[in-house]
């Protein structure tokens, strides 16, 4: 098969696209371009014009490079066309414009920019689509088939490894808040499930709503967090008080920073009189991370989170988290693959096998 001499003019995207494609399947199957080029009776030319998108093959060209190349027709010559645009509800003030989590909660499309610590897990957490302003479409760049929950506990991301595993395509997204937020996003649709915590002795005033269903995740005591030896004297809030200590706090709504407030209201403290009371941090994660960094000298968060920094943890308070749905969504395809891998093995092992939390009551209806 003999192929002309590629024409001269300038490559259109989508055609550079399938030839960068069409060159690393090359390199990867260790083959020069004139190599390739006898192996499908082409030319070189026509190989060089393929990989730098100036010349598209024929149906038979394309066919005898996905063969000799171990690939297919659609891997290395299929124009893109997953982006899509969809209107996005923004769970971020501004929907300012930039890359983000694109999720279908039921039938509405929510974008969970990418922003602050949002981005971030030891390296820039993948996008499925990019938010283009406030009066424009977002961009969609996949299928968006992934269960949305909202709430603080740094163990919600457990979930989705069962989740992926139960097949189908789905994927889990987090979306880091406290408990305020949390409830509120659940209530007005914006996310599939609700992660909160509480004093264990207050279960019946925070799971009276018979619109939702609360099914038990885990307990963990939540407490001050200090440095190793730093500050010995401290075993209390009204010692950290007396010291003048510097405090990383949560934001408004979250139950660590509800937990503060009703301990300084005890000793007749007000909150902004303390050194870093206005500091804002985004979890229990960040908080042990501030304090152990010493960019804080104290801060209430998690046991587990202190055990995972190696910080000196002092109890206030016996916590216990559920995930909270919407009653009338039990049937949905999302749903019931959120209680069957909230009943399953793999989360339970997970949550025993990490430090400070406690599973039994993981799964049960409360």
């Amino acid at each position: 098969m003999t192929e002309p001499r590629p024409a001269r003019r300038s490559p259109a995207a989508g055609a550079v696209e399938a030839g960068r494609r069409l060159r690393l399947a090359r390199l990867a199957a260790g083959l020069t371009q004139s190599q390739l080029a006898d192996l499908c009776s082409v030319s070189r030319q026509a190989v060089a014009g393929a990989e730098a998108g100036v010349w598209s093959p024929s149906l038979a060209g394309a066919l005898a490079l996905a063969r000799a190349l171990g690939s297919t027709v659609d891997q290395l010559f299929a124009p893109d066309t997953r982006v899509q645009e969809v209107a996005a509800i923004s769970l971020s003030p501004g929907n300012a414009p930039g890359r983000a989590r694109l999720v279908r909660v039921f039938d509405r499309w929510i974008a969970l920019p990418l922003i602050g610590d949002r981005a971030a897990a030891m390296g820039f957490a993948s996008a499925t689509g990019r938010l283009a302003g406030a009066d424009s479409p977002a961009e969609l760049w996949g299928s968006g088939r992934s269960l949305l929950v909202a709430g603080c506990d740094p163990a919600l991301p457990l979930l989705g490894a069962p989740v992926a595993g139960a097949g189908d395509g789905w994927g889990l997204d987090w979306w880091a808040c406290g408990n305020a937020e949390a409830a509120r996003l659940l209530q007005e649709g914006l996310v599939h499930a609700a992660s909160l915590h509480y004093p264990v002795a207050e279960r019946a005033r925070h799971l009276g709503d018979p619109a939702l269903a609360s099914i038990g995740f885990a307990r963990w005591r939540e407490g001050l967090l200090l440095r190793g030896d730093d500050h010995p004297l401290v075993n209390s809030v009204s010692d950290a008080v007396r010291e003048r200590l510097r405090w990383v706090n949560r934001e408004e709504g979250a139950q660590a920073r509800r937990l503060l407030d009703a301990e300084l209201g005890a000793l007749s403290v007000a909150g902004l009189d303390l050194p870093g009371y206005r500091s804002e941090a985004g979890g229990h994660l960040q908080v042990a991370s501030a304090v152990g960094t010493g960019l804080a000298d104290v801060g209430i968060a998690t046991e587990p989170a202190a055990l995972t920094y190696g910080l000196r943890f002092l109890p206030l308070s016996e916590e216990e988290c559920v995930v909270q749905v919407a009653r009338e969504r039990l049937e949905s395809p999302e749903l019931r693959l959120l209680l069957l891998v909230l009943g399953g093995p793999q989360l339970r092992r997970e949550l025993l096998a990490l430090p400070g939390y406690d599973p039994a009551i993981l799964g049960e209806e409360l």
